[in-house]
């Protein structure tokens, strides 16, 4: 029996040994203030992981699916724009439809996110001046479809926002990481104390595990 030294463990690895280690422990008695404080400082690890888990994956979904739904927009029109069999007044009217798309043309798919939403906004209002009801539902249907994500984007960036506010009061697990690990530590050593000094077998039996459970991390 030897005292347990704890490996080099990355962030994960650390959460997942702590959590081991603790069901391990469960139900020692004597060790229990140890056992006690491994937990809190876990319960804060895990917070933190949390925090540095936080990030604009979901914005970024949505502004893909908005930069399609206007390309498809803005090429339907184009296209549209073109049919031979169109009566004067249709015609017209997505001439000035085409103006509008034209202005704000692709590049409003590369604008930074805070300005594509502004730019969208714009964009549906300008169309909202013109009347559409004889323009084929197969190029009116990406409007609603747009501002939709331009909405679930908006929703989206203020959840992130209010995500970012809160994980900034929460200290981060990598700087939690050594005040975790040296609680594991002082945990270990009271066990390998009490394994070599008592008589009472479940803390034999609790530290033989926890031997090998550390060796399987190395």
């Amino acid at each position: 029996m030897e005292i347990i030294n704890l490996p080099r463990l990355r962030v994960k690895e650390l959460q997942t040994l702590s959590e081991n280690s603790l069901s391990i422990c469960d139900g020692i008695t004597e060790l229990k203030p140890a056992i006690d404080l491994v937990q809190t400082t876990l319960n804060a690890f895990k917070r933190g992981m949390l925090k540095e888990q936080a990030s604009a994956a979901n914005k970024k979904e949505l502004d893909a699916d908005r930069a399609i739904y206007i390309s498809c927009f803005f090429k339907n029109v184009s296209a549209e724009k073109h049919d031979p069999t169109l009566i004067p007044e249709v015609r017209e009217t997505l001439e000035r439809m085409c103006q509008i798309t034209d202005k704000y043309g692709t590049k409003i798919t590369r604008l930074s996110y805070n300005e594509e939403t502004a730019a969208v906004d714009n964009l549906l209002t300008e169309l909202k001046q013109i009347d559409t009801q004889a323009i084929d539902k197969g190029v009116m249907r990406w409007i609603p479809l747009i501002e939709k994500a331009n909405n679930d984007f908006k929703a989206a960036n203020d959840a992130y926002i209010a995500e970012r506010a809160k994980a900034d009061s929460i200290e981060s697990a990598t700087s939690l990481a050594p005040t975790l690990q040296h609680a594991l530590e002082e945990l270990f050593t009271q066990m390998f104390a009490h394994a070599k000094l008592s008589t009472n077998e479940p803390i034999r039996i609790a530290y033989a595990e926890l031997e090998t459970l550390v060796k399987s991390f190395n």
